[in-house]
């Protein structure tokens, strides 16, 4: 049985990604598994220092596919649905797995979808749920009884207050602040330290003390590699 790890993405995230399991700090993660390729057409080469091999070729991509078993997305900030629509295809030919801190806190296991990136120091409290492909950030808290959708990101040091709902694709910014019983609609974008008081619409971005709307949000995707 192989026990390569492909990641998509080769930035900043991949390589605390990569550190994290290099370092053993995940709760999930067989020990002899090893990330072995990397991939990322906008890179000439990696951001960080490591000895898997690394490719911005499609003809590439699919050896570093068929010599692997599980893979990564590295894709965070506002390109959710790119890492859950890349995510999707790369289900096909490899398993995804699930990185999770053991320095996080859970309330329950059985409550989070598959692909997830769960931070150092981020809590996903009782009766709470995430979806697929769905990233909470180093010291993110989301509170009791919250559904976040898939392709969500939590950025570090948000929080959530009880009862929030998060639909598909939502990004909330650092340190911004989720008022309890809110409903936050797919595609939207919320602010840095923004703190948002009243129901967000379908791809809106807002910002500011109380969030207010400033302009609709576009997603770009590209998935011709896969």
């Amino acid at each position: 049985m192989k026990n390569n790890i492909f990641f998509w993405g080769a930035k900043y995230k991949a390589g605390i990604i990569y550190n994290l399991i290099q370092k053993k700090q995940l709760i999930n993660i067989n020990k002899n598994l090893k990330v072995s390729f990397l991939f990322d057409p906008g890179l000439s080469k990696p951001t960080f220092n490591t000895k898997a091999k690394f490719s911005n070729k499609k003809i590439d991509l699919f050896k570093f596919l068929k010599k692997s078993n599980f893979f990564v997305t590295c894709i965070g900030n506002e390109y959710g649905k790119a890492r859950y629509m890349i995510s999707k295809k790369l289900e096909k030919k490899l398993t995804p797995l699930s990185i999770i801190s053991k320095h996080s806190t859970i309330s329950d296991v059985k409550n989070i979808g598959t692909g997830v990136q769960i931070f150092p120091n981020s809590i996903l409290n009782e009766n709470s749920t995430i979806g697929d492909y769905t990233i909470l950030n180093t010291s993110s808290l989301v509170e009791h009884d919250c559904i976040l959708g898939s392709g969500v990101h939590v950025m570090p040091g948000a929080v959530l207050g009880g009862n929030v709902v998060v639909k598909d694709f939502v990004m909330i910014g650092l340190n911004a602040t989720i008022l309890p019983n809110i409903t936050i609609e797919e595609g939207a974008f919320i602010g840095a330290g923004s703190v948002v008081t009243k129901n967000v619409k379908k791809n809106e971005v807002v910002i500011g003390n109380p969030a207010k709307f400033i302009r609709k949000n576009k997603h770009t995707i590209s998935i011709k590699f896969l």
